[in-house]
């Protein structure tokens, strides 16, 4: 009895510690978003001597930061919907397919999830862009992000082997052909997955800040908002605007934290069926 309430109490220091690193960056920049940028050059304590709203009205409509921020809101969410039916539609042919070269090209893609593609192929994807014109706009830039598929697939995979066959010789006796079937039946019960998957794709582009940064060297009226954000630090006048930059910083951090917030049971509900029901 003793032993498990030591075992509580560092178990719950722990806990605090863990919290505590993980939260007092975001609250320094949260409040240092109020603050002026005299202040936060000079220092002083975690909460601002005059809060400083008009921040945010500066940033966010003077700086065009609406425009950065519906940006990245289009840009995440296109890229988030692909990948995640893209995955969804790769593991139903993995789990319901036979053909020559399956293991091996499984194993192939599971392979991927070892090595880090985005350097490798950030050059190649820049040249499909301009090539066939997808930098042009911010509705066809997320095309060339709906790559690296090997965790999701892995997990569809799972979920509908977990399924029985019976699902597919009902249907096939009811006239569905293979296509019919993942539309009609398969996708419908992916639904809790998929919207696991989507959630953590939308938070992961619209965190993404290399492969914008790239894609809108020639083309400033597509960047995103993490694009912006780091611009910040030369706007000020003869040092970093480290006020804007925080301010910016708060506002491009909301959309990630609600999501966090409402979506969380959702997010490991997904995960669990697709990893235990595999």
């Amino acid at each position: 009895m003793v032993l498990v309430k030591i075992v509580n109490v560092f178990k719950y220091i722990f806990l605090t510690i863990a919290a505590t690193v993980t939260i007092w960056p975001i609250l320094f920049v949260v409040l240092g978003s109020f603050k002026t940028n005299q202040e936060l050059i000079a220092g002083g304590g975690l909460l601002p001597k005059k809060w400083m709203v008009s921040n945010y009205a500066e940033v966010w409509g003077g700086m065009d930061f609406s425009f950065y921020f519906f940006n990245s809101f289009v840009f995440a969410c296109i890229a988030a919907i692909l990948s995640a039916l893209l995955g969804s539609m790769g593991g139903y042919v993995f789990a319901r397919s036979d053909f020559p070269g399956k293991r091996l090209l499984y194993a192939l893609v599971i392979g991927l999830l070892f090595i880090s593609l985005g350097p490798m192929t950030l050059f190649p994807k820049f040249e499909m862009a301009v090539n066939w014109g997808l930098n042009s706009n911010i509705f066809t830039l997320p095309l060339l992000t709906a790559t690296g598929l090997g965790a999701s697939l892995f997990l569809y995979e799972g979920y509908i082997k977990s399924l029985g066959r019976e699902i597919d010789e009902a249907a096939v006796v009811d006239g569905a052909g293979y296509y019919k079937r993942y539309f009609s039946i398969f996708l419908p019960l992916m639904i809790p997955i998929i919207s696991t998957f989507f959630i953590i794709e939308f938070v992961a582009e619209w965190n993404n800040y290399i492969f914008p940064l790239v894609m809108t060297i020639g083309n400033p009226q597509l960047k995103t908002i993490t694009v912006a954000v780091v611009e910040m630090r030369s706007m000020g006048d003869g040092a970093a605007a480290w006020n804007l930059l925080m301010t910016g910083s708060s506002i491009s951090i909301i959309p990630v934290l609600i999501v966090f917030v409402v979506m969380n049971r959702q997010i490991v509900e997904g995960l669990s069926q697709g990893a235990v029901k595999g």
